[in-house]
């Protein structure tokens, strides 16, 4: 125990103790009946060793801490790795835990996000910060759920979106049905600059993060079908990555922001770029198949967004 618990140990390397916490901790074990002593054998690094096993009782203890997610983000960095470690020593799957504490972690954000919205003054920058670490927790713990090997990709937002469109119920499912009015693009302070030359163009694509989407799964309700579809065949926003992809029309370019027309996105919404829309480059050539989208895709002038892709910020515990 105390050789594995060393700092250089290989339990030490995440969670490491010294040799008298170490006694104590088994003293202490052993007076909650969750262990008990069976030998003693000889030690060539000091005095006679003492042998423990776990109690019964110590066993379901055991597997109940090991099940169970950390109730804090700074203890991922301790507990959780401890946990995984000793799941890996033991050839057990982690994801019943992962899963667990992902469920955790989500409940956290929409709480943190709750009261970042909500405070004010250096309360609010705090709230931030804890908010954008427990996304990176969360990001964290997904990419060990995918057997993900790459750190998570992450982008700064160069602006957001000031749209007629408050809330997801009534949206329109793709630019060309929107007919509630112009948008604006605010761009951020130290990408203005970038703007030059964009009003030479009728058209730009629209690249945003879907704030409001949360989770995804293999198979999405098609709003423009009655059944189930790929998510990967669809433009749904339930996806692994919530990216919207969106082409606009430019109406003016103004020194810190793009007024577009026919925008599918939600006022607030964070957009990653734009990039101008080239047909020579955007439309391809050839014969072009469109799917299950065929002789469906007109009802996109029917249909608009409901809630059974509720916004994240309207979804209960």
């Amino acid at each position: 125990m105390v050789r594995l618990l060393r700092p250089d140990g290989e339990v030490g390397r995440v969670w490491s103790s010294s040799r008298p916490l170490v006694y104590r901790a088994l003293e202490t074990l052993a007076e909650k009946r969750l262990v008990r002593a069976t030998r003693s054998e000889a030690s060539t690094e000091g005095p006679t060793r003492t042998v423990f096993t776990p109690t019964a009782a110590g066993r379901r203890a055991y597997e109940a801490w090991l099940a169970s997610p950390v109730d804090h983000v700074r203890e991922l960095r301790s507990a959780l790795m401890v946990k995984l470690l000793l799941l890996d020593r033991s050839a057990r799957d982690p994801e019943p835990l992962l899963s667990t504490q992902a469920a955790l972690l989500t409940r956290a954000e929409r709480d943190l996000e709750a009261r970042a919205a909500a405070a004010e003054g250096f309360e609010a920058t705090l709230a931030l910060w804890r908010l954008s670490t427990a996304r990176a927790a969360l990001a964290f713990v997904e990419a060990l759920r995918d057997r993900r090997i790459t750190e998570a990709v992450v982008y700064t937002p160069i602006g957001r979106v000031r749209s007629p469109h408050a809330s997801l119920d009534g949206m329109p499912l793709q630019p060309i049905a929107d007919d509630a009015g112009p948008s604006r693009i605010e761009i951020t302070e130290p990408h203005r600059g970038s703007l030059r030359d964009v009003a030479g163009f009728s058209h730009v694509w629209v690249l945003a993060h879907l704030h409001e989407t949360t989770g995804w799964d293999e198979t999405v309700p098609a709003f423009l079908d009655d059944g189930p579809r790929g998510t990967f065949a669809t433009r749904s926003p339930r996806r692994p990555n919530p990216l919207g992809l969106s082409l606009a029309e430019v109406v003016a370019v103004e020194p810190g922001a793009v007024v577009v027309r026919g925008l599918d996105l939600l006022d607030g919404t964070p957009v990653l770029d734009l990039k101008p829309y080239v047909p020579l480059f955007d439309a391809p050539a050839g014969d072009v198949r469109s799917g299950w989208f065929e002789d469906r895709a007109a009802r996109v002038f029917e249909r608009t967004s409901d809630l059974r892709f509720r916004p994240r910020s309207s979804r209960g515990p």
